[in-house]
């Protein structure tokens, strides 16, 4: 059985949500793209994957959401897939590693 299925078996899994909101409010223009954030602006995407973390989640997403090819070329990105995907992941299990979600 995988992890997921055995965390719900013992009660209710909290996660995050709204990280582009949340990215927008430390400074992501509208229609801009999050995912390069994971490598031009990490420290924000740590800030609010603690803050998800401080508040109460035991799970936690990557900021890698529209980290597709088709919506990273809207941004002249599409080269940049792995790269951003990549970044998005590692930031998100050293948050994990660092509040044991």
């Amino acid at each position: 059985m995988s992890a997921i299925y055995e965390a719900l078996e013992k009660g209710i899994l909290i996660s995050d949500g709204a990280m582009g909101t949340m990215l927008q409010s430390k400074g992501l223009t509208d229609g801009g793209a999050p995912e390069l954030w994971n490598v031009e602006n990490p420290e924000a995407i740590e800030e609010v994957l603690e803050q998800y973390a401080a508040a109460g989640a035991n799970l936690i997403t990557t900021n890698t959401f529209g980290g597709t090819r088709g919506r990273l070329q809207m941004h002249g990105l599409e080269d940049r897939l792995y790269e951003l995907n990549k970044a998005g992941a590692a930031l998100a299990r050293k948050e994990i590693g660092r509040a044991h979600v």
